[in-house]
C-alpha cells in the first residue's frame, strides 16, 4: 500500500488496485505466499476519510463499504498462504485488513488497534467476523468493544500476531517459502474448509450491514467532522 503522505488510507483507487493486484497474483502459478505491508513507517490507517465520509445514509454506507469486504474476503480465502508485515501501525479498518491474512509478522513496538469504537461505528469491511476465526473469541469481542491499541507483545499474547521482525524478514518466512506451491496450496485449502467455509461471506454482509446502519448518526458524524477539522 503505497500513500504514505496519509499513512497509506485505503482510497477508492486502492480498493480496485488491491482487487487488481490480488487477481494477477492468483494467475500466477508459481507464487507461494502473498505479503501485504505498508509504504514508509505506517502499516494503513483504515479508510481514507475524504473518500469514506461520515454524510451518507445506510444503503450508500452499505455500497462504499462493501468493495473492501470484497478485498478481505478474497485475501482471507485465497489459494496460498497470506502474510501481513505489519511495518508501522495498524488502526481501525488497517486492523481489519491485516486480519484477513492468515498470518502476521510485526515490528516491535508498534500498535494495532480496531479504533471504528471512538468513531462511533463497528468494523464494516468484514475484519470483525473474520477475528472470531483468529483469536479466542473472548479475545476477540474485549478488543473489539474496547476500541483499545494493543502493542507488540500484547498482539502475540492473544495469538493475532505470529512473531515479531527488524529487517530480514524472508529469513523467517523460509519455513513457507522452503515449501512447493501444491503443498502451500493443499495446506491452505485445508485451512478454508476447516476454518472459513464459503458462508463466512454472509456473516461478513452482515457485518457491513450493521455498519452501516450507525453510519449515519450524529456521534460518527461528530468524530468525523473533528478528524478533518484538525488536518
Amino acid at each position: 500500500m503505497d500513500r504514505p503522505q496519509v499513512k497509506n488510507a485505503v482510497s477508492f483507487d486502492m480498493v480496485g488496485e488491491l482487487k487488481e493486484a490480488f487477481q494477477g497474483i492468483k494467475e500466477d502459478d508459481s507464487v507461494k505466499l502473498l505479503t501485504l505491508t505498508g509504504a514508509g513507517d505506517v502499516f494503513c490507517s483504515g479508510g481514507d476519510l475524504h473518500d469514506f465520509h461520515g454524510d451518507l445514509g445506510e444503503q450508500n454506507a452499505f455500497q462504499m463499504l462493501y468493495g473492501m469486504k470484497e478485498v478481505l474476503y478474497e485475501l482471507a480465502r485465497f489459494p496460498i498462504p497470506t502474510v501481513a508485515l505489519l511495518n508501522g501501525p495498524a488502526r481501525g479498518g488497517g486492523t481489519e485488513l491485516a486480519t484477513a491474512c492468515d498470518f502476521r509478522y510485526i515490528k516491535e513496538g508498534v500498535t494495532c488497534g480496531f479504533t471504528q469504537g471512538d468513531l462511533g461505528l463497528t468494523t464494516g469491511w468484514g475484519g470483525g467476523t473474520l477475528l472470531y476465526h483468529r483469536i479466542p473469541n473472548l479475545h476477540a469481542y474485549h478488543w473489539l468493544l474496547s476500541s483499545s491499541l494493543y502493542d507488540s507483545n500484547k498482539l502475540i499474547d492473544i495469538g493475532w500476531v505470529q512473531g515479531t521482525y527488524v529487517d530480514d524478514v524472508l529469513e523467517q518466512l523460509k519455513p513457507y517459502t522452503d515449501k512447493t506451491v501444491e503443498q502451500v496450496r493443499i495446506f491452505k485449502q485445508q485451512y478454508i474448509r476447516q476454518q472459513l467455509p464459503l458462508s463466512i461471506s454472509t456473516e461478513m454482509d452482515e457485518e457491513v450491514r450493521r455498519c452501516s446502519m450507525v453510519w449515519d448518526t450524529p456521534e460518527h458524524k461528530e468524530a468525523i467532522q473533528k478528524f478533518l477539522s484538525a488536518e
